[in-house]
């Protein structure tokens, strides 16, 4: 891992510094401020505010997003515990309608995106961004599919809007059709799109809530096991058309190795460790949302902007209705 930036070695090194800095600032603020949109959206907030003063920092942005990615994609593969799937309970009923919801969402924003002539790899990592887990998930997305960071940056802000407005709603609308805890719980884990977001929802309503809004949630951040293979062979097929080639599809190892880490600590690796994983992967991945922020820019919401927002918060209704019908006539 070299630092080969032409000569740029005192900005690319400010950059790295600068983004960790607010990686720091961001978690001590999610610590200790009573109302906190989470870290991760708190430093790509001060990231975008921050790039206007120095335009510079980009450099140590991009090789940020660049290097760090890959290991944060792996390290994350540390906090899905895919025996999920296999309990059999309650949860079970409600893990079946968070990944048709998810699969809703997803093949929702793949479609708009065709017939509003967005390209595949951006309306895909909207799409999962709703689906799967907010943030997370787009950043993960974003490496197989070739994303470049200014649209990352845009898609990332329209995921993290949507986000909060999942997050009032369903609690509010579980109330209003007189859910009982268990399927309000379900509704707020298959809906709601980043895990912190969906499990406080679930405190709000109540215990049982809590936990089976856990349970499902964490039932579709698991599909990025399926996703992320699928989501490289898009990002290759799209890659060697565009540059007219023939060559094979290549696998990154961060597919292989985020595979075997949600493997490894399913069945081999004891809580302890996979927890100090997971949190190494959760402070990477703070620092990465700081970096995406300093490519937010006002031509780049201009341009598509009002057209993600459109689709992801369609895709959003979407899974939203799925859910509430499936919880509702089952």
């Amino acid at each position: 891992m070299k630092f080969d930036n032409g000569g740029q070695d005192s900005t690319l090194i400010s950059g790295i510094i600068v983004a960790s800095i607010i990686g720091i600032i961001a978690i001590m603020f999610d610590i200790f401020v009573t109302f906190s949109l989470g870290s991760g959206v708190t430093a790509f907030i001060i990231g975008a505010i921050i790039v206007n003063e120095n335009k510079n920092l980009e450099v140590g942005g991009r090789w940020i997003i660049r290097n760090l990615l890959p290991l944060t994609i792996i390290l994350l593969g540390f906090g899905l515990n895919l025996s999920i799937f296999f309990e059999t309970s309650l949860g079970k009923f409600g893990i079946i309608i968070g990944i048709i919801s998810a699969i809703a969402c997803l093949t929702t924003s793949y479609f708009l995106g065709k017939i509003w002539d967005l390209e595949t790899s951006t309306s895909l990592a909207l799409g999962s961004g709703g689906a799967i887990c907010g943030n997370s998930a787009v950043v993960a997305a974003s490496k197989p599919l070739r994303l470049d960071e200014e649209t990352m940056a845009v898609i990332l802000a329209v995921i993290n809007i949507l986000g909060v407005l999942t997050f009032l709603l369903i609690p509010i609308l579980s109330l209003y059709w007189g859910f009982s805890e268990i399927e309000a719980g379900i509704w707020a884990g298959s809906t709601i799109h980043a895990v912190p977001q969906a499990v406080s929802a679930g405190e709000i309503i109540g215990e049982d809530a809590m936990i089976m809004a856990t349970t499902v949630k964490l039932s579709r951040v698991a599909l990025l096991v399926l996703l992320i293979p699928i989501f490289t062979i898009i990002g290759n097929k799209i890659s060697n058309e565009e540059n007219y080639s023939n060559e094979k599809v290549n696998i990154p190892f961060f597919v292989p190795g985020f595979v075997l880490a949600s493997v490894i600590s399913t069945w081999f690796l004891p809580e302890l460790i996979t927890d100090f994983l997971v949190n190494i992967s959760k402070f990477l991945l703070v620092i990465i949302m700081a970096s995406i922020g300093f490519f937010i820019n006002r031509s780049g919401i201009r341009d598509f902007g009002s057209k993600l927002m459109i689709i992801g918060l369609i895709s959003s209704m979407i899974m939203i209705t799925v859910s509430f019908f499936m919880i509702s006539w089952f």
